[in-house]
């Protein structure tokens, strides 16, 4: 049985001779490799050098190679664009959605664009040029405008035959949607109610209400978010004046999920906005990315140094608070990042919002109130069955619970106002959150240790 995996194997074993296409078992090879998913192929192909795989896209038959490459990463789209003779370059991007199309032209510069526009047809251009007009991140910028749409004037019977007739240029998806004689959007139907309905039934009489509009400048994580809270495969997307623009695949909405993801994970590791891959991403820039960062955190967190050298004689004498700083200090940071992961999760998902902020921060804070006093006991028992020092054992506890209450607070509350100001708030994660425990945590040690000790 030829699965993928063996017909791939198959390919890369007899690379020379599948290309060349001589014998009847490169041949028979061929037939199966051109079978597969376009996804399969250009992950395949993914793994050569430029040359070979404009040599495979070459062989390929018109359709596949734009399906194929518009499967391919948008670097290596871009890598191969600029190596393609213009007539060979005008094929695959004619055959490409004017999505995919606009997504690669965000990568070059204006002039690149120009000279690229001309190679497409006019229609094709004019679609790719009307989604430029849009931010990248924007529902407009993710939308697919090459889409089939009725007339809710039609019976299903002129419907079904306007179908027929188009097939072979437009696109489906679960819903067909249903405009009025001016583009304006009215509904959508379903492919199963052409079939249960009478021929000559009006398609103003059974389409249904759209469960969720976007707007065409609305954000794309907001949108996949919506998409994922109703459970849909598409979504129409409009103007302000209600006109159909295109709509937005469940494909479009997962790719930006995992987009806003990677980018929250870097933001949280403090390596701010990455939009390349780790190896696509220059080598000199890699270092800029993350070491701007840590000399930032590392000029912020010196403040923590000036804490304590103000309070450097009570240290000298009472050495043992020195020994728990750490421990204080590491708790509270882990307190903070627990409360900010959830608050930051929540945000993203939609579960967490504006209206019910404020229940938040409250429900956290008796949460931290209940945590702080476990932890105070047992911080009182470690340093007093350690050490046996009884006023050290209370300022430790006392100063452990203030940390813990301020951390988780300060975790909870941080991620809600950059929210509010309307600033991502995965930069309120660790590691500035944890740098700012540091100076925070140090401040409240070494107050409570001096109003007790003296």
């Amino acid at each position: 049985m030829n699965t993928v995996k063996n017909i791939l194997l198959q390919i890369e074993n007899n690379l020379e001779e599948v290309l060349k296409n001589e014998t009847f078992q490169s041949t028979t090879t061929w037939q199966n490799f051109v079978k597969l998913h376009p996804a399969d192929i250009a992950s395949f192909l993914e793994q050569f050098d430029e040359e070979t795989q404009i040599t495979f896209l070459k062989k390929f038959s018109k359709d596949l190679t734009g399906n194929v490459f518009e499967k391919l990463s948008l670097e290596n789209q871009s890598n191969l664009l600029f190596k393609l003779e213009k007539p060979f370059a005008a094929e695959i991007l004619q055959e490409m959605t004017a999505s995919a199309v606009t997504d690669l032209f965000d990568l070059l510069s204006d002039e690149q664009v120009k000279e690229y526009l001309r190679l497409l047809q006019k229609e094709h251009r004019k679609q790719v040029i009307s989604l430029l007009n849009f931010d990248p991140k924007s529902a407009g910028g993710i939308m697919n405008s090459e889409i089939f749409t009725l007339s809710q004037d039609i019976s299903i019977k002129q419907g079904v035959a306007l179908m027929q007739r188009l097939s072979t240029d437009q696109e489906y998806v679960d819903r067909i949607y249903i405009t009025d004689r001016n583009n304006k959007l009215t509904g959508y139907i379903k492919i199963e109610d052409l079939v249960l309905n009478k021929p000559q039934t009006l398609i103003s009489d059974i389409f249904h209400q759209n469960e969720l509009i976007i707007n065409v400048h609305e954000d794309q994580e907001i949108v996949a978010n919506q998409m994922k809270h109703y459970d849909l495969l598409s979504v129409p997307v409009v103007d302000n004046e209600n006109n159909f623009l295109g709509i937005i695949t469940a494909d479009e909405s997962m790719d930006v999920i995992e987009e806003e993801a990677s980018e929250d994970v870097y933001k949280m590791s403090g390596l701010g906005s990455v939009d390349q891959t780790y190896f696509q991403t220059p080598f000199w820039r890699l270092i800029w990315q993350r070491s701007f960062w840590l000399i930032t955190l590392l000029i912020l967190q010196s403040a923590s140094s000036f804490v304590l050298s103000s309070y450097e004689k009570l240290i000298t004498q009472n050495a043992i608070l020195f020994f728990f700083l750490n421990m204080l200090i590491g708790t509270g940071g882990n307190a903070g990042n627990q409360s900010g992961a959830l608050v930051i999760r929540g945000l993203s998902t939609g579960e967490i919002h504006r209206k019910n902020g404020l229940k938040v921060l409250f429900r956290e804070f008796r949460v931290a109130i209940i945590i702080a006093l476990f932890l105070a006991v047992i911080g009182f028992e470690r340093v007093y069955l350690t050490r046996h020092n009884l006023i050290a054992a209370v300022v430790i506890s006392i100063s452990l619970s203030a940390i813990v209450v301020v951390s988780i607070f300060l975790g909870t509350l941080l991620p809600l106002l950059l929210e509010r100001l309307n600033i991502d708030p995965a930069h309120a994660a660790a590691p500035f959150l944890a740098t700012l425990m540091d100076i925070i945590g140090i401040s409240i040690y070494c107050i409570i240790a001096s109003k007790i000790l003296g």
